[in-house]
């Protein structure tokens, strides 16, 4: 059998599967992301046990509304610039995969606002193949990530 590059969609696909292989650890990205934002409170709600929808709201620093649609590609962070970061790193994550794969494989609605009034942005998409939607919302500071199968 040839050797092939994989396509773009299921090379994703394969990446969800490595860091969302079950909704605890879906959750578990998303709270290290929230940690590593600064949040002091977190929400977490579930349905179904995670099987259906997850959500994730936090009150860190938030992300500018530039970057929101940014931080649904792969390999797109602002945890690490240089490989001196990535040998120095001192957050939980990283790696800049939890939430492109999360998207590719759901609807997923990121919000958030990194101010202290109520307007922030808002971006969706469902799976990897949608160019992500920027919107204004009504949005607190901080971020909320929410996740529909």
């Amino acid at each position: 059998m040839a050797i092939e590059l994989l396509s773009p969609r299921l090379a994703n696909q394969i990446a969800a599967g490595e860091v969302v292989e079950r909704p605890a650890s879906l959750v578990k990205e998303l709270l290290e992301n929230s940690l590593d934002a600064g949040a002091t409170v977190i929400d977490i709600e579930v349905e179904q046990g995670g099987s259906k929808r997850v959500q994730v709201r936090d009150n860190g620093g938030g992300i500018s509304a530039d970057d929101l649609p940014l931080a649904l590609s792969r390999h797109a962070t602002s945890k690490i610039k240089t490989l001196d970061d990535l040998e120095a790193i001192g957050t939980l994550g990283f790696r800049g995969e939890a939430l492109a794969a999360i998207s590719s494989v759901s609807r997923l609605t990121l919000s958030s606002n990194e101010g202290d009034g109520s307007e922030g942005w808002q971006v969706q998409v469902e799976g990897r193949d949608m160019e992500p939607q920027l919107q204004p919302a009504a949005h607190m500071r901080g971020t909320t990530v929410e996740m529909r199968l």
